[in-house]
């Protein structure tokens, strides 16, 4: 079966993003694993598999990835307002992960919890029951939580941390290649290491009213679902900015009556 090209930057360079494949549809075999059986039938992921994974992406995963993606693409544009609602979707998605993870715990394992949290808070430098919850993987640590740059890293390094790089011979060829276990992994691996350089890809809307938020790009400079949320938000940012300004200048004045009334 002929597929479309190996989503890489540009050149034969770039890193092909693999995935496991029937023998029917493989391109070559996963000559950088470790020979444990037969060998594993691969191929590269393809543009439309990567639009279709993140159509089907649902619930809290869903949720991550585009939050994750609205987070990058306000750190960026160094856009606060969108950086605000991009924390936001993922403290709703903090709350979905520690919902879930409640109800596979034992009420009679409540005190070993508590004793092991408050040993893990000497090391986090977080509140205990934070601390459990980091460990758990279901928040992020203390400098993450205030740094949204490395709030991001650690997120998405998280995710992808089931990708492997490796040195694929195809063809008789050796070609620099990652491994992903499935197409979701290779969703991360292409919207968050090799769209950055070029390519389509998904974005988020930054504009607070969109209602479509998520879409794929129709051109590669594309961030914006139409052009009209292009300049509402544009707007939006403006009065945003006059805002916090504003009201930085008041705290000063505030600041500044303060100082004088106590000499």
């Amino acid at each position: 079966m002929k597929r479309d090209c190996y989503i890489t930057v540009t050149n034969k360079e770039s890193f092909a993003i693999l995935i496991p494949a029937s023998p029917e549809e493989a391109m070559g075999e996963a000559t950088f694993l470790c020979e444990l059986g037969q060998p594993v039938p691969v191929r590269a992921v393809t543009g439309n598999e990567l639009r279709i994974a993140g159509v089907k992406m649902r619930g809290v995963e869903g949720d991550q990835f585009f939050a994750l993606l609205a987070l990058r693409g306000a750190l960026e544009a160094r856009d606060e307002l969108a950086l605000a609602k991009a924390k936001e979707r993922l403290e709703t998605v903090y709350r979905s992960r520690e919902a879930k993870w409640a109800l596979t715990q034992s009420p009679e394992d409540e005190e070993s919890r508590r004793h092991f949290s408050e040993v893990l808070a000497t090391v986090t430098g977080l509140p205990a029951d934070e601390s459990l919850k980091h460990f758990e993987g279901l928040r992020p640590g203390l400098r993450a939580k205030t740094n949204p740059f490395r709030l991001l890293s650690y997120e998405v390094s998280q995710r992808v941390g089931g990708a492997n790089i490796a040195l694929w011979l195809v063809d008789g060829t050796f070609r620099p290649a990652i491994y992903c276990p499935d197409t979701e992994t290779a969703l991360y691996i292409h919207t968050f290491f090799i769209v950055p350089t070029g390519g389509l890809g998904w974005r988020v809307c930054p504009f607070t009213h969109c209602k479509t938020k998520e879409f794929f790009q129709k051109k590669p400079n594309q961030e914006y679902c139409i052009p009209a949320h292009r300049e509402a938000h544009r707007v939006a940012r403006f009065r945003n900015k006059k805002k916090l300004e504003t009201a930085k200048a008041k705290t000063n004045r505030r600041k500044s009556s303060g100082t004088q009334k106590a000499r």
